[in-house]
Formats: structure tokens, C-alpha cells, sequence
């Protein structure tokens, strides 16, 4: 009868103490945080926008309640106006484990990597590619990648992030930041010793090539293109106002995840979501419709994968 009881008792601590086997590693366009669509409030952070938006900001409870449902363990992030208000609603929504990291730049909008440290280790120095801007004065975003390594099965991979120019003019900007991308990506492995790496961001693929601005660069680098399976089951990752003056969005898809030919070793095949307004993968929104969420959160949606953290194929 002892040893029924301890049993009992031992089995929820053995459960405990295990080690995860899996983690979410995922891209999210929190829209001009913590402004949104506030044009007041961005004038406070020095930005003049010839149009300015007159809606409201950024419902932070809402917006970290999300990600606590959530629960990605890595997160790269784009459009962050403040990111010291990111880092200081993280640590009091999700937990003081929580860290983010970012790559300072003459945009407005930074690009950083929120992570939780009890399950990841940041391992050395961040690095920023400015060579993503194309010109160092540009206000173009940096790519920002950081070497992590789970806790405590050891199983490492970079992360890149970055946010590529906008609109379908932009096309011509976009195709040189991905051939700079392109070479970062080739060189990696060599100069680090390690292949497994995840490239995520908003890509802006909004040209009439659509998937086609990547995918001939991807191919031949090997990389799976992870975001793919969204696109198989007719998904989004944001949504955008064709006619400003009806009241309607619609789906497209141009926030990404790839994944290098090592990385997809330790990749769960089909695992690829979308959060938010996202989840119910609607092509539109009609009037009263359109979710909170695109007035309270952002426009776009995170994104995200699974690896398994208990194998490291290198």
C-alpha cells in the first residue's frame, strides 16, 4: 500500500522534472507597437507620417494575452516602436523569464528576438546584418540573428529575423535584400559550425510574384519553405485594406518561416500555425465582422513551428 502511494505522489514530480521535447519558434508583425494606429501617440516617439492614423494603440493586455495563450518559446518580432515597453510588458504578462533582445537602427521600427531563457540560452553575441539595409543611412530594417541553445538537451540553431521594404514598388529593393540574404545564409554554416537555421520575418512578397520573390533563392539553398503548408490549406498571416473606403480586409500571406535542409531534421513535418485572427484562416472581413483583434493587436499575425529539442542532427 506504501509503495501505491508514493507512486502516486512520484509520478506527478517525475512529470515535472522532464525535460521538454519540443519548443514553438515563430515570426510576429506586432504593427507600430505600442501605437498601432495611434498617430498622436507616434508623434511622442518622433515619427511624422505624412498620413497619420487616427485610430487607437495597442491594447498590450490584449496582445500578451495572446501570446500567453500561445506559449512560444521563441519569437522574432518586427515594427517595435518601444522596445523597452515590449521588454517591460513581456516580463509582467508572461513571466521574469521572459527576455527580449533587439538591433538598434535609424528605423523607427525595430526587429528583436523574445524569447523565454528557461528554456533557451542565448549563446555569445546577437548579430546585426546592416548590409539588409542596403545602405547604412537607409531607414530600411536591419536582419538581426541570434544563436540559441535549449535547455538543458544542448540542441542549438540560429534565428534570423527581418523585415524586407514594403509594397509592390518595392520589389525592386526586396530582390537585392534578398541576395544579400541569400549570401549571409550560404556562409553561415561554414563560418559557425552549425547548419540548423531559421529564417523568419515579414517578407513583403507583394509584388505579382508573389511566393516566386523567394522561392528560386530558397530552393537553391536547399531550405524548406515552412510556411508553404499555410499556404497549402489557404491561410493568412495578415490582413490589409484593399479600398480604405469600405469597410473590408483581406487575407494574404507574407509572414514566412524558413527552415535550412539540417533544421528540417529536428522539424515536426505539418506543424506550422497561425495565431490570432489568423486561426480561422477566413479570406475576408466584412464591417461589423472584422475582428477585435485587427483593431486592438495588429494586422498581421504570428506564426509559428515546432522542433524537437530532444536531437540535434548536426
Amino acid at each position: 500500500m506504501l509503495k501505491f502511494f508514493l507512486s502516486i505522489f512520484l509520478i506527478p514530480l517525475l512529470l515535472f522534472g522532464q525535460e521538454p521535447k519540443e519548443i514553438q519558434v515563430g515570426s510576429f508583425n506586432i504593427e507600430w507597437f505600442p501605437c498601432k494606429d495611434d498617430g498622436e501617440m507616434m508623434k511622442k516617439y518622433d515619427i511624422n507620417l505624412r498620413r497619420p492614423p487616427e485610430g487607437n494603440a495597442t491594447n498590450i493586455e490584449a496582445l500578451f494575452g495572446v501570446l500567453k495563450e500561445l506559449d512560444i518559446e521563441l519569437l522574432g518580432v518586427v515594427e517595435i516602436v518601444d522596445p523597452v515597453l515590449l521588454a517591460e510588458s513581456a516580463k509582467k504578462y508572461l513571466g521574469p523569464q521572459f527576455e527580449f533582445i533587439y538591433a538598434p537602427s535609424a528605423s523607427s521600427q525595430k526587429i528583436g528576438f523574445l524569447y523565454d531563457s528557461s528554456v533557451l540560452e542565448l549563446v555569445g553575441q546577437a548579430e546585426i546584418y546592416t548590409e539588409v539595409m542596403l545602405d547604412p543611412h537607409s531607414w530600411l530594417r536591419p536582419a538581426f540573428r541570434g544563436y540559441f541553445k535549449a535547455i538543458p538537451s544542448g540542441m542549438d540553431f540560429h534565428a534570423i529575423v527581418t523585415h524586407l521594404k514594403a509594397a509592390p514598388s518595392g520589389w525592386g529593393k526586396r530582390e537585392r535584400q534578398w541576395n544579400v540574404l541569400y549570401n549571409i545564409l550560404k556562409e553561415l554554416p561554414g563560418e559557425s559550425g552549425d547548419k540548423d537555421v531559421v529564417l523568419m520575418g515579414d517578407f513583403n512578397n507583394v509584388s505579382k510574384l508573389r511566393e516566386n520573390e523567394f522561392v528560386p533563392l530558397i530552393d537553391s539553398l536547399g531550405y524548406y519553405w515552412v510556411t508553404s503548408e499555410l499556404a497549402a490549406q489557404g491561410k493568412f498571416s495578415n490582413y490589409w485594406k484593399p479600398d480604405y473606403s469600405i469597410e473590408r480586409i483581406e487575407g494574404s500571406l507574407i509572414d514566412h518561416l524558413f527552415i535550412s535542409g539540417d533544421a528540417k531534421q529536428e522539424y515536426v513535418m505539418n506543424s506550422t500555425r497561425t495565431g490570432g485572427m489568423c486561426a480561422d484562416g477566413e479570406s475576408e472581413y466584412l464591417g461589423e465582422n472584422i475582428p477585435d483583434y485587427n483593431e486592438m493587436i495588429s494586422d498581421h499575425c504570428p506564426v509559428f513551428l515546432t522542433l524537437r529539442v530532444d536531437k540535434d542532427n548536426d
